[in-house]
């Protein structure tokens, strides 16, 4: 005897529920995360404060530090947008890592008006730093995430480039914590940390795209 199926069909109460971590919850999840970028992007905006003397309107450290943080924020949407554009699939340890992501992207108009009321205290720099710290360690574990998943396929450019920014981001991380550190112990002038992280930053770019070439076997 067949089963009658049609009633199953009809009714939504007997359709299996769909997977937790599938495609529909991944786009749900990059929508909320692009919602979280167009926040932080506003709120940036709005924590130029207007200066208390009509001489400091192009203050060069305040329109240099939201220029460069503006900036590393659309840097920050891109890449994010590429993970989840090449058949990314969610699981529950990228959806944690995802919102650790979010919560630096969030953080960072706060660290901004932090650094820029206290340009020279040294809490000020360190939140200041150590959230981009947080967020490109955020990032690198997520494009590790979707680099596993896409082993074999045959975009092999796309992903030498994928793991390009996973080599340049992870120098990236050890070098604030290194700088972080050297600060704290007085080795470096706090107040020497935003030019040299600029010049840090173009080199290791220059660096990784000159030497990085090819995937790791274990990515292949």
């Amino acid at each position: 005897m067949v089963p009658d199926l049609s009633s199953s069909k009809s009714n939504p109460e007997t359709r299996p529920a769909p997977p937790m971590y599938g495609e529909r919850f991944t786009h749900r999840l990059e929508a909320f995360s692009d919602l979280v970028f167009g926040f932080s992007l506003s709120l940036l905006a709005t924590r130029l404060e207007v200066p208390a003397n009509l001489s400091e309107v192009f203050d060069r450290t305040r329109w240099g530090t939201f220029i460069v943080t503006f900036a590393m924020i659309c840097v920050f949407w891109l890449a994010h947008s590429r993970i989840f554009r090449h058949r990314f699939i969610a699981r529950t340890p990228d959806v944690i890592v995802n919102f650790v992501f979010l919560f630096g992207i969030a953080v960072l108009p706060y660290s901004v008006q932090t650094f820029l009321r206290y340009p020279a205290g040294r809490d000020a720099v360190i939140l200041y730093f150590d959230d981009f710290a947080l967020i490109f360690a955020a990032l690198v574990a997520l494009r590790w995430s979707a680099l596993r998943q896409r082993r074999g396929d045959d975009d092999v450019e796309v992903r030498v480039r994928e793991w390009r920014g996973i080599a340049r981001q992870s120098i990236i991380v050890l070098i604030i914590v290194g700088f972080l550190l050297a600060a704290k112990i007085g080795a470096v002038p706090i107040e020497k940390i935003l030019p040299v992280f600029g010049v840090v930053l173009i080199l290791v770019t220059l660096l990784t795209r000159l030497t990085v070439h090819h995937l790791p076997k274990f990515l292949e």
